[in-house]
């Protein structure tokens, strides 16, 4: 049987592999960090537009997003609108994000049944609809808002912070595995191939 989503270890961010250079370099950086600091240009931009215009508004812009599981529905939005794109999830553990007062947004920052709110990790995790978040119906809004709540990183998380990166094939595992060691040297985190980023 599944592992129930509430009790995981892991919390995940989606990117493209094209980005995994810069991040290994500079950090995973919020969207507010990488427009300030003019990386734009350099990465593979997945965010959507309305959202990000949410993230302002409930001043998490300066944030990084990780979600409670994959696959989620933004990954597969993410797939289909960039086909020739190789995807990753960058993992940190549920236990560091805890230690280090991330905050959580307890729903998708669109939602508004219910609205989406920005507590600490502990009161967060507490109101985020696990029963709704675990009928994984993206056919119903309050289980997809459920689904998509945030846990909130502060800029940048570091390679140091990685627990495990998820590639989807051997060749992308070999591929970032040699990254990684020409731009960190010693790495603690692992590097596996998970087949839920292999678009197959």
């Amino acid at each position: 049987m599944a592992k129930r989503i509430q009790d995981g270890k892991l919390l995940y961010h989606v990117t493209a592999v094209k980005n995994l250079e810069s991040i290994l370099r500079k950090g995973l950086l919020s969207r507010k960090d990488v427009e300030d600091k003019g990386l734009g240009n350099n990465l593979v931009d997945i965010a959507d537009q309305d959202i990000i215009k949410k993230r302002k508004e409930l001043g998490i812009f300066q944030f990084v997003p990780f979600h409670f599981f994959e696959p989620t529905a933004f990954t597969g939005i993410v797939f289909k609108s960039h086909p020739n794109e190789s995807f990753c999830s960058i993992t940190i553990l549920r236990d560091f994000a805890k230690q280090q007062n991330f905050q959580i947004c307890t729903a998708h920052p669109l939602s508004q049944n219910p609205v989406a709110e920005v507590m600490s990790y502990n009161e967060g995790f507490k109101a985020i609809n696990w029963e709704k978040a675990e009928e994984r119906n993206y056919n119903d809004l309050i289980s997809k808002n459920a689904c998509m709540a945030e846990c909130l990183a502060t800029s940048p998380v570091t390679p140091d912070d990685f627990f495990m990166i998820y590639v989807a094939n051997d060749g992308t595992q070999d591929y970032v595995e040699n990254l990684a060691t020409d731009i960190l040297g010693n790495y603690k985190f692992d590097i596996c191939v998970n087949t839920t980023f292999s678009k197959a």
